[in-house]
């Protein structure tokens, strides 16, 4: 689940790589939010709006591991649904880093 979360952020624009999302889900997990990852927050709207307009590395963890829980449902949604629109797109997101990492393919 990490590398789809990963592939999820990126999708997002809350990482650059996948690589950066993983490093990304691992700091949320001990309950930091990585310098990197506030700055790409403070430059969304829908975060901006949802967190009043500061944003703060507590609220950006918060915000994020709340955003993170309706991601693993929407990812099962979309594997049980793969021809809804968004589920085609992550999972050709999915399938190039798969295809360029073919240890991570289980």
């Amino acid at each position: 689940m990490e590398t789809k979360l990963a592939v999820w952020l990126v999708g997002k624009k809350y990482a650059e790589s996948v690589e950066e999302g993983k490093e990304f889900l691992n700091a949320l997990e001990k309950g930091n939010c990585p310098d990197a990852l506030l700055d790409y927050l403070k430059k969304d709207l829908d975060v901006l709006m949802a967190l009043g307009g500061k944003v703060s590395a507590d609220k950006a963890t918060e915000y994020l591991k709340d955003k993170l829980k309706s991601a693993e449902k929407l990812i099962a949604f979309w594997e049980t649904n793969p021809k809804d629109t968004n589920a085609i797109f992550f999972n050709k997101r999915l399938q190039e880093y798969l295809s360029a990492h073919p240890e991570e393919q289980s």
